[in-house]
């Protein structure tokens, strides 16, 4: 018997899904994807920490599944072992005194020349912190858009501002996720995690390292397995009107997408560039010129050009080749390229190198 055959029967204890060549397609928003060597869904922290724990111990690789809303999976697959994180524990732990402030201001990069249509978050925005604070425990694997709707349920604010946006809690920590000029970060106290060590261990929110699209989870092997959050006791009905606005702008963004697939560039390189808009989506569409540029069942959207649609039966190699024609023609043009915010998984690096490394950007027109 080998190692991956000894995991599986030590993952059979835990509960029954762990399957050996498992297709990854269905977990991810692009539908992309090859199997796994193992798969295995972990349905409380406990099972999560133990997987990682197992696979540690056989000395298998093992790669974490959030949602899947920002990954491009190879059509190799992945090797090893693959977890789903369904951990769904939440515990509303009350009142607290005091709310720290966070100890970095992260500025974000929204300039829309299209606001009626996409990124209006001015008139949604609005400040709670005359309200009570309120601390919540989550489990890493909750379901981003379920945690908002109970919340505001029962009466806790702070997380609105974050509709629409198809992830779990453990991946809005370790992306820092922004919803219009909102970060994340605001709301993250603490963070419990299994290190790569196998030690349990709180990390506080000055050690995250938070930036924009950032966290130090992407330096470390951490396994984030839940988050302490600070929100508020605040105006229920305000917030779900917020909630239903904001996820509805956002719902003119493509479906069959990861989301956006590039980062905005920094406003001084816009005014450099003499650019109307930061956004790649602007950018690929107006500068570029391939808004619907098309490569086997893969599509530079018609909405949003930022965002790349898939079809039944497209390819991580069609998704790439996008990827490339966008690289070339930026660099040829503005003698620049994007920074990605998609995370490629089962690649090898030759493969995935030049977009998985800091964009190049010029300072002069």
């Amino acid at each position: 018997m080998n190692n991956l055959q000894t995991l599986k029967l030590e993952l059979d204890k835990l509960n029954s899904t762990a399957i050996v060549d498992q297709p990854l397609a269905k977990y991810t928003t692009w539908r992309i994807g090859g199997p796994a060597d193992l798969f295995f869904q972990a349905n409380s922290i406990d099972e999560l920490s133990i997987a990682v724990r197992k696979a540690n111990e056989l000395q298998i690789p093992y790669t974490i599944l959030g949602w899947g809303s920002n990954v491009l999976i190879s059509d190799e697959g992945i090797r090893g072992l693959v977890i789903k994180n369904a951990s769904r524990e939440i515990e509303i732990k009350g009142k607290i005194e005091n709310i720290f402030p966070s100890p970095k201001e992260i500025k974000a990069r929204l300039n829309s020349v299209d606001k009626e249509k996409f990124y209006n978050f001015d008139d949604l925005d609005f400040d709670e912190s005359q309200y009570p604070a309120i601390e919540l425990t989550v489990a890493s694997g909750v379901y981003l858009p379920y945690l908002i709707n109970i919340s505001i349920d029962k009466g806790i604010t702070g997380l609105q501002w974050f509709a629409g946006i198809p992830g779990t809690v453990g991946g809005a920590v370790y992306n820092n996720i922004h919803g219009g000029t909102r970060f994340f970060s605001e709301v993250v106290k603490s963070v419990y995690v299994l290190t790569e060590d196998g030690e349990f261990k709180t990390l506080n929110k000055d050690e995250l390292n938070f930036d924009y699209d950032y966290s130090i989870f992407h330096e470390n092997k951490d396994v984030i397995l839940s988050v302490n959050l600070i929100l508020r006791e605040g105006d229920k009905e305000r917030a779900r009107n917020t909630s239903i606005a904001w996820a509805t702008r956002k719902r003119l963004q493509p479906a069959n997408s990861a989301g956006c697939c590039f980062q905005n560039i920094e406003k001084s390189l816009q005014e450099n560039l003499k650019l109307e808009s930061n956004s790649w989506g602007y950018i690929i569409d107006k500068v570029l010129g391939l808004k619907g540029k098309q490569i086997g069942k893969a599509k530079i959207s018609e909405r949003h050009a930022a965002f790349i649609e898939t079809q039944p039966g497209a390819s991580s190699r069609d998704v790439l080749e996008l990827f490339e024609t966008i690289y070339e023609e930026s660099e040829k043009k503005l003698g620049i390229t994007p920074k990605t915010e998609i995370f490629f998984l089962g690649f090898e690096e030759f493969e995935i190198k030049k977009y998985t490394t800091s964009s190049k950007q010029r300072t002069t027109p």
